[in-house]
């Protein structure tokens, strides 16, 4: 419709939806932080054992006691290296929002933008290390992959081993059966053999709902009396809802209905696909040590014309080129999430 510049006009409101970036995964278990300068990180892993003192007798003295050895793993964290370009059109036509007269300069214009690249760069690098920290969970493995969908590094391998996959008679797509005995038989595995205490059960879509089907849930839920569990839904900030507690085992359960763009295996069309698969459930410990570590990268110094390492979370980068002229403002990180205690959580597919 073409506008006549005779009639009065007011520009409204700009109204602007985009997906929140929720991290309840990373923020959660992750939450050891730590930089390096360097391109590769050892990491060393022991793991003790339940042994009890030796008696002696009392003229003879004290029993050696063997030392316990230990595993270096070496990793090296995937370069994440997202940017945006900026031409002459971007800062000379009106922004979203902007008053059709008395608008902004040029120069506010081309501020304004990068403040937003660099808030949409942040937060895809953060999207990203949020799938990379449930990849290291949920499967144990972290692929890295290109735009293209080939694989640009080795897999990231946790030999996590903590998994299972119910067979037909095991599934909870039925109302009754032990789904109570089976996650206090996991919680209990890992009790064995991580060491810890699973106070965190995650489940899919499909497994919660499969979950609070069951009668013999729905009749302990009901029984306020004895306080065995509670159920209160509650949405928390960080993409997470919290739907209830098990007082005998001892966990909070939660629903994580966090989502991706996986633009790469089907480019033609993406998907959107859930961080935690729908029918899995996943029992995890507060108390294990995992880290989220960032590894070194290298920018260029436009000034002096030189290559630099920087250590960092976030290593922000520009630069010009002509012909035509454009700017390039580019955002790097090189994070890998590593869980120290492989035998500390619990993977199940159970529909």
């Amino acid at each position: 419709m073409a506008i006549s510049i005779y009639d009065p006009r007011t520009m409204g409101k700009l109204v602007e939806r985009m997906p929140k970036v929720h991290t309840f995964i990373r923020d959660t278990f992750f939450r050891n932080v730590e930089t390096f300068d360097t391109q590769k990180i050892d990491v060393d892993f022991k793991k003790g054992n339940r042994a009890l003192a030796p008696f002696v007798h009392k003229k003879i003295g004290g029993e050696t006691v063997e030392n316990e050895g230990f595993q270096t793993n070496t990793y090296e964290p995937p370069l994440i290296a997202p940017n945006t370009i900026t031409t002459v059109d971007d800062i000379l036509k009106r922004t979203p929002g902007e008053s059709l007269y008395n608008g902004k300069s040029p120069n506010q214009r081309a501020v304004e933008k990068m403040q937003r690249d660099f808030a949409k760069l942040d937060q895809m690098i953060t999207r990203r290390e949020e799938w990379m920290c449930c990849m290291a969970l949920f499967t144990g493995k972290i692929p890295i992959l290109n735009s293209a969908g080939k694989a640009i590094q080795d897999i990231i391998d946790f030999q996590f081993t903590n998994k299972v996959t119910l067979k037909d008679a095991e599934k909870w797509n039925k109302t009754t059966g032990g789904k109570l005995e089976q996650l206090e038989a996991w919680r209990d595995k890992v009790q064995e053999t991580g060491f810890v205490n699973c106070n965190i059960c995650l489940m899919g879509q499909e497994a919660l709902a499969a979950f609070l089907k069951d009668d013999e849930v729905k009749e302990m839920l009901d029984n306020r009396r004895y306080d065995l569990a509670v159920i209160k839904p509650k949405e928390l900030p960080n993409g997470a809802t919290y739907v209830g507690t098990i007082h005998s085992l001892g966990m909070d359960i939660y629903k994580y209905k966090e989502m991706y763009l996986d633009n790469w295996t089907n480019k033609a069309k993406p998907e959107n696909k859930y961080l935690l698969p729908s029918n899995v459930v996943a029992l995890l410990a507060t108390e294990a040590e995992y880290s989220m570590y960032y590894g070194a990268v290298g920018i260029v110094d436009e000034a002096g014309k030189t290559i630099s390492v920087e250590e960092g979370a976030r290593i922000p980068e520009q630069w010009v080129e002509r012909r035509p002229a454009r700017r390039f403002l580019q955002l790097s990180s090189a994070p890998i999430p590593v869980p120290h205690e492989v035998d500390s959580w619990y993977v199940a597919t159970v529909c």
